[in-house]
């Protein structure tokens, strides 16, 4: 065993911040699962090429979610990079569907998006994920 304070924070407590931002992906990821099985029965009735090619995709795209859940809740910091860059498309696609009549699909996307990015920038998630690489940070005296 080690007196670093790092082991010690790398074994403790999982802050709510992370748990929430882990949630909150998931809940996203299983929304895309959602809408690939759509898309694919779908395209059994209209299209069925272009309708498998993007059920696949956004399959692949939602165990992709899951996957990276799943790391920030094992503590990965690399896990963090991949849905911050998830949620930033999500921002972007919110302001494609702004429009009628998709506005509150675009509102629920982008507040579910924001809160996500919020969630996994806070600052209890970045100490703990930086000393469970072995990092420097500062974690506060509570992570909870």
């Amino acid at each position: 065993m080690t007196d670093s304070p790092s082991y010690e924070r790398a074994s403790g407590p999982l802050p709510l911040a992370m748990r929430l931002g882990a949630a909150l992906v998931g809940l996203q990821a299983l929304a895309v699962l959602g809408f690939a099985l759509t898309e694919l029965g779908y395209g059994v009735v209209e299209r069925e090429g272009l309708a498998i090619a993007v059920a696949l995709f956004l399959g692949a795209y939602g165990a992709g979610l899951v996957a990276g859940a799943v790391l920030l809740l094992r503590r990965r910091s690399s896990a963090r990079s991949p849905l911050v860059l998830a949620q930033l498309l999500h921002l972007g696609i919110a302001w494609n569907m702004r429009d009628a009549p998709t506005t509150p699909v675009a509102v629920a996307l982008a507040a579910g998006s924001v809160a996500a990015l919020v969630l996994l920038m806070w600052p209890s998630t970045t100490a703990v994920l930086m000393a469970a690489e072995g990092g420097t940070g500062e974690e506060p005296d509570r992570v909870a």
